[in-house]
C-alpha cells in the first residue's frame, strides 16, 4: 500500500506542476452550482441580494490527495445595478507538497435586455500565493529496491513560495428560469516555475456554463415553484485538460437531491483516463442557511484506493427583497 500511496504521490506531482515542465491545474468542486462565483464574476450577487458560503473539499482522502477550502462574500445592490464580491481560496496537494492561496475581488453589472434577460459582463482582480515543500516530494528515481529513498536531482528548487496577480473576466445572459455564460482565467500567464529554467507558464482557464430550471408545481411567486427538476452542464478546460460536469438537482422548499457525472468518456490526456466520478449530493435550506453534502463514486484508475471525495457546503442569503428577486439556485 505504501508503494502505491508513492506512485500516487509521484502521479500528483505530475499533474499539478511541481516540476519545472508541467503547468499546474487549478482546484475543481463538486458543487460548483453552490459556490458559483468560483466559475465566474458574472454569478456575483445572482442571488438578487446578499450571500456568503464556505466550502469545504477532501479529494482522494485515503491517499493524500487534495484538500481545498473556499470562503466568498457577494451581494447584488440595486439602485445601482451592481454586484461585487471576494472569493478566497486555499488547496493543498499531495499531502502539503504543493498549497496555493488565493484572494479574488469580482465586479458585474445587470444589463437588461427585455423584462425577463439580462446580460451580465463580470470582471475579476486577484493575487495567489504558492508554496512548495520539496523534502515530502517522492520521484520515481529515488526508489530503491528495497523501497528506501535515495537522493535525486530531478527537481531543485530555486525559491520555494511564490506571489502573482491575475486577472478574469466573464460574460452571462440570465433568464429566471435559465442562464449560460463563458469564463476566461488566467488571463495574466504567470510564470509559476519554482526553477530558474524553464519558465513554467500558467494555462488560461476556460470555462462554459448553462443551466435550466423546470418547474414542477406553483409555489409563492411566478419563479418561485414549489418543487423543481435543474439540469446544469459545466465545461472546464486549462491546458492539455478537459472535464464536463452534469448535474441533475431535485429541489423541493427545503430539500434538495442531486446526482452528477464528471470527466469526458474517451478522452485520455497522455494517457491520463477523464473519467473522474459519479456524484450524489443532498442538502437542506431554512431560513436563509443551506447546507449541502456531496460524495464523489470514483470510476477512474484510483476506484479502489483512493476513498473518493467529500464535499461539504454551507451558505446564508440576505436581503433579498421577494421571492422573485432571487435565482433558481437556492441551495
Amino acid at each position: 500500500m505504501k508503494q502505491i500511496a508513492r506512485k500516487i504521490q509521484i502521479a500528483v506531482i505530475a499533474l499539478f506542476g511541481m516540476t519545472a515542465t508541467v503547468v499546474a491545474q487549478d482546484f475543481l468542486l463538486s458543487q460548483p452550482w453552490s459556490a458559483t462565483t468560483t466559475i465566474a464574476p458574472s454569478f456575483a450577487g445572482y442571488t438578487g441580494g446578499g450571500r456568503v458560503f464556505a466550502t469545504y473539499r477532501n479529494q482522494w482522502s485515503n491517499i493524500k490527495g487534495s484538500q481545498t477550502g473556499v470562503v466568498g462574500y457577494d451581494q447584488y445592490f440595486h439602485p445601482i445595478r451592481s454586484s461585487f464580491g471576494s472569493v478566497m481560496s486555499y488547496s493543498s496537494q499531495g499531502g502539503g507538497m504543493l498549497s496555493q492561496t488565493q484572494f479574488n475581488v469580482q465586479y458585474n453589472y445587470a444589463v437588461q435586455i427585455t423584462k425577463d434577460w439580462f446580460f451580465r459582463p463580470g470582471l475579476q482582480m486577484g493575487l495567489f500565493y504558492r508554496t512548495i515543500d520539496p523534502s515530502r516530494m517522492v520521484f520515481a528515481d529515488q526508489i530503491a529496491v528495497d523501497g528506501s529513498l535515495l537522493p535525486t536531482t530531478a527537481f531543485q528548487a530555486t525559491t520555494t513560495q511564490l506571489v502573482r496577480f491575475d486577472a478574469a473576466v466573464s460574460v452571462m445572459f440570465t433568464h429566471p428560469y435559465f442562464f449560460g455564460g463563458v469564463s476566461a482565467d488566467r488571463l495574466l500567464g504567470n510564470n509559476i516555475s519554482f526553477t530558474d529554467q524553464p519558465e513554467t507558464k500558467q494555462n488560461l482557464k476556460l470555462n462554459v456554463f448553462a443551466a435550466g430550471m423546470i418547474p414542477i408545481s406553483k409555489g409563492y411567486g411566478k419563479y418561485d415553484p414549489k418543487d423543481d427538476v435543474t439540469f446544469a452542464v459545466l465545461y472546464q478546460w486549462q491546458g492539455q485538460y478537459h472535464q464536463i460536469d452534469i448535474d441533475a438537482m431535485y429541489h423541493r422548499k427545503y430539500f434538495m437531491v442531486g446526482v452528477g457525472y464528471r470527466g469526458i468518456p474517451f478522452h485520455s490526456p497522455e494517457g491520463l483516463s477523464s473519467t473522474d466520478a459519479f456524484k450524489i449530493s443532498i442538502g437542506g435550506s431554512y431560513a436563509g442557511f443551506s447546507l449541502s453534502y456531496s460524495y464523489d463514486v470514483s470510476i477512474s484508475s484510483l476506484v479502489n484506493i483512493s476513498g473518493g471525495s467529500h464535499e461539504i457546503v454551507l451558505s446564508y442569503r440576505f436581503l433579498e427583497k421577494r421571492p422573485n428577486d432571487r435565482s433558481f439556485f437556492c441551495y
